[in-house]
C-alpha cells in the first residue's frame, strides 16, 4: 500500500553517478594532489640528479593515479548514460516505417532554380528561402539539365 504523493517507485537521480563513485574520484584525485604536493617538496629540496629522478617518477605516478580517477569517473558516467538509453528506447514503440511515393508533377508546373544551380525546387523549399530564383516549368529545368531537389522532391 503506498501512501499518497509518494511514489511507488523510487525515484531516479538526475545524474549518472553514485555517491561511491563520487567518493573513488575523491580519494583518487586527492592522492595525486598529495603525490604531486610531495614529489614537488622532494625535488626541490636536492640537487642531485639522480635523486631528482625519484621525485620526478614518485610526481609522474601522481599523474597517472589522477588520469585513472578520471577515466574511472567519465566511463562509469558514460556506462550509466548507455544503460538509461537502452531501458529508454526499450520502452518505446516499434518504429514503423511507410513508404511514401513521390507525387508526380505536370511538366507545367511551375518551378524555382538559382542561376547556375544543379537542382530545381518548389517555390515553398527551405533550400531556396531568401535566394534570387528564376522560375520556370519542370520541362524547361530539365532541358537545361537540372534535377529535382533532393529535399522537396522538386518534380
Amino acid at each position: 500500500m503506498t501512501r499518497p504523493g509518494v511514489p511507488a517507485q523510487p525515484a531516479r537521480q538526475p545524474y549518472p553517478w553514485v555517491v561511491p563513485d563520487l567518493f573513488r574520484w575523491f580519494f583518487l584525485l586527492g592522492l595525486s594532489i598529495v603525490g604531486l604536493v610531495v614529489a614537488w617538496w622532494g625535488v626541490s629540496g636536492t640537487a642531485r640528479t639522480g635523486t631528482q629522478i625519484t621525485w620526478i617518477n614518485i610526481g609522474v605516478a601522481a599523474v597517472v593515479v589522477g588520469g585513472l580517477g578520471n577515466m574511472t569517473w567519465l566511463l562509469q558516467g558514460r556506462r550509466a548514460v548507455a544503460l538509461r538509453r537502452r531501458e529508454l528506447l526499450a520502452r518505446l514503440p516499434a518504429r514503423t516505417t511507410v513508404a511514401v511515393a513521390p507525387v508526380a508533377s505536370s511538366p507545367r508546373e511551375k518551378r524555382v532554380a538559382v542561376p547556375g544551380a544543379s537542382r530545381h525546387h518548389r517555390p515553398d523549399c527551405a533550400a531556396v528561402a531568401g535566394k534570387r530564383v528564376e522560375e520556370a516549368s519542370v520541362a524547361k529545368h530539365e532541358r537545361a539539365g537540372r534535377r529535382p531537389c533532393g529535399l522537396c522532391g522538386g518534380g
